[in-house]
């Protein structure tokens, strides 16, 4: 049994072990600090980094991240539970994958979690020509799967102990080996920093905004904490290539029309939207199976006057386009619905 969990064979160097060692420490903290640790702190801009210091950081994958895993089918029993998983397993995986510990089976499934990115929430996908780097880390999994964790890992130097009654020159050889392991490792954990690539959007896929539509808007009212909803007119014109402008007719409950309108600016790299202001992050972008067009946007900025983080979650089709705005108050741990926009054509 344990050969079969830790198998692992030397390469037919030295040279390449360190090598294969080399490229492991760097796949393994790569994935586990910049794809699970920065979902499970929910760090989406830089700027959080600071809440670390301050207060208690709930482990647990983010609100945009279960969205993206139910929006791929990963329903039962919860999406909430696939998204803990699949959190859990960039993080722990990649730390093995790192010492090579389990490094066949932690390659496995990571190779698995990766095929479910690369090739099903990635549009069009292109096995073999295409430059993203989620296919490069796919590949990289199988790669690791096959290989195992060559001289230099935990795997080797378990299998080894199993047969051989180490002596005590061979234990401080062992030693050595380990100790230069966990040297490289904690190096390499000094350099490594959040890396997690942003979504981008393109303002050709914002236009359908740029036209009349009727709906309604759903608010929070402030004094009361009641919804209230008021039946609404939109028109959107792109102002310049790369800002929107949103201008709202409101039909008061008196029977008064009150007018409002918004900015939304894209940055030039597609990665950010200024909405009224606020600068928020493209969290995630999906198409979802009627080609309805899904972002999330987060940042931080201010609510009621209280320091808060902002989620937008925007849906937007030919006929179909609503804006979902919560906030998370600091101090607090669940988003609250400050108001929602939905219009149709």
């Amino acid at each position: 049994m344990k050969k079969l969990l830790f198998v692992a064979q030397p390469f037919s160097s030295r040279l390449a072990d360190v090598v294969w060692l080399l490229f492991r420490l760097h796949l393994g903290l790569s994935v586990a600090v910049g794809a699970g640790w920065a979902k499970l702190i929910n760090l989406t801009t830089t700027q959080e980094a600071a809440k670390l210091a301050t207060s208690a950081v709930p482990l647990a994958p983010p609100d945009w991240f279960v969205q993206q895993v139910a929006t791929l089918g990963f329903t039962y029993p919860t999406p909430y539970v696939w998204a803990w998983l699949a959190a859990w397993g960039e993080f722990a995986g990649g730390l093995l994958i790192a010492v090579g510990l389990l490094t066949r089976w932690n390659g496995v499934q990571l190779a698995f979690q990766f095929l479910i990115v690369a090739f099903l929430w990635y549009g069009e996908p292109e096995p073999f020509l295409s430059m993203y780097y989620q296919q490069f880390l796919f590949w990289a999994f199988v790669l690791v799967a096959a290989l195992g964790g060559g001289r230099y890992s935990l795997d080797y130097w378990l299998v080894q102990k199993a047969h051989i009654h180490a002596s005590a020159p061979l234990a401080a050889t062992l030693k050595a080996q380990v100790a230069t392991v966990v040297l490289v490792l904690a190096a390499g954990a000094v350099v490594a920093q959040p890396s997690q690539t942003p979504a981008k959007v393109a303002m050709q896929e914002l236009t359908a905004i740029a036209q009349q539509w009727t709906g309604s808007l759903t608010y929070l009212d402030y004094t009361t904490k009641k919804p209230v909803m008021l039946a609404t007119t939109l028109t959107g014109i792109q102002a310049t290539p790369l800002e929107l402008e949103l201008d709202f007719v409101y039909q008061e409950p008196n029977g008064s029309k009150v007018k409002g309108s918004d900015k939304v600016q894209l940055s030039a790299d597609g990665t950010r939207l200024t909405w009224d202001g606020v600068p928020l992050q493209i969290s995630s972008k999906t198409r979802l199976p009627d080609e309805t067009l899904q972002l999330v946007l987060e940042g931080r900025g201010l609510d009621d006057k209280k320091d808060c983080l902002i989620k937008r979650t925007v849906l937007l089709s030919s006929h179909q386009f609503s804006v979902l705005k919560e906030v998370k108050y600091d101090g607090t741990t669940a988003f609250l619905m400050r108001n929602k926009y939905e219009f149709q054509r």
